[in-house]
């Protein structure tokens, strides 16, 4: 099975069938043959947007939220030490320390990620984005 690592921002218009989601995007995310992980850290995100107002996303409120993305198929990984190590340590193209850590999970892991934002592209990184 083939793994990917969704960015935030492609989860959530995944999870929302928004329509600015390029489909081939949306189509890989439902491949039988991907794996689609998503990191803990991604929820917190959507969780801290949503409080603030910056994001329309009830789902993120619930505290069921890891089980529902487990039952949508999804795979939630775990924040590990290792991989907030690395983010630390990673160069500052990117200024939200979120994808700061979604980089680093993609780097220890060796898989790509699934984003439409091209500054993950100054990591080195295979990025998934069409």
């Amino acid at each position: 099975m083939i793994e990917q690592l969704l960015d935030t921002r492609v989860l959530l218009l995944f999870l929302q069938n928004d329509p600015s989601l390029p489909d081939a995007l949306a189509r890989r995310i439902e491949a039988p043959e991907r794996r689609s992980l998503v990191s803990l850290a991604s929820l917190w995100e959507l969780t801290q947007k949503t409080a603030q107002g910056l994001v329309r996303f009830a789902a993120a409120q619930r505290p069921d939220f890891p089980a529902l993305l487990l039952e949508e198929g999804f795979d939630v990984l775990p924040l590990d030490w290792s991989v907030m190590r690395r983010a630390a340590s990673l160069p500052l193209h990117h200024a939200d320390a979120t994808d700061r850590l979604l980089v680093a999970e993609a780097i220890s892991r060796n898989i790509p990620i699934v984003s439409l934002d091209e500054t993950f592209d100054q990591y080195g990184i295979e990025r998934l984005g069409e």
